[in-house]
This record gives structure tokens, C-alpha cells and sequence, in this order.
């Protein structure tokens, strides 16, 4: 699991807990000191979440934990190997790219 995945994970448990109440983003963001464009970024997994964020959204979404909201487990990767581009003539920005792009979508 990447870095930022986790974060992808926890803004789906808090959009789909916030549906599940019927909150509005903005009802949300309100209650947590948030603007409701950020609530929105951290739904989307866009935006990092300090851990005193994550204890108040636990508390305006009703849950009974933190725990509730975010992974399980997590582990992070740790020295991923190259991605390899035979017999391609891509340059290093292009490579950066393509590795980034695989790296993020291609276990999906």
C-alpha cells in the first residue's frame, strides 16, 4: 500500500459514513473547523489528514472509534523495485512519470 492510499482509504469511509448520515460536505466541514473544498480534498484522498482532524470527523460522524474510519492495517512499501520500459526511448522525466502512473493505477 503507498503512502497516499491510505488517505484514498479513509476518505472513502468518511464519505460513505457521512452519505450514510445524510451530512452534507458543508454540514461536515462545519462541525470540524474544515472548509467544505478541504472535506471534500480529504474525501478524495487529495489531502493529508492531521490526527486531530481524524478524531474530530470520528466525532461528527457518530462513530464509536477512529478505528471505524481508517485501514485496518497498513503497511508501508518499502524500496520498490524499478519499473522497467524495454525498448523504450523515454527520458528520465518521462520514465518519472510512467513509473509514478504504475506505481499508482496499475494495481488497481
Amino acid at each position: 500500500m503507498s503512502d497516499m492510499e491510505v488517505y484514498r482509504i479513509l476518505g472513502a469511509a468518511i464519505a460513505k459514513r457521512r452519505a450514510e448520515l445524510g451530512l452534507t460536505q458543508a454540514d461536515v466541514a462545519g462541525r470540524i473547523d474544515l472548509t467544505r473544498a478541504s472535506l471534500a480534498n480529504i474525501e478524495t484522498g487529495r489531502q493529508k489528514v492531521l490526527l486531530h482532524q481524524i478524531y474530530k470527523l470520528a466525532n461528527a460522524l457518530e462513530v464509536r472509534s477512529i478505528t471505524d474510519l481508517v485501514p485496518p492495517s497498513f503497511q508501508f512499501i518499502e524500496d520498490p523495485e524499478p519499473v522497467q520500459f524495454e525498448g523504450s526511448d523515454v527520458n528520465d522525466r518521462e520514465r518519472a512519470q510512467l513509473e509514478h502512473f504504475v506505481r499508482t493505477f496499475g494495481s488497481s
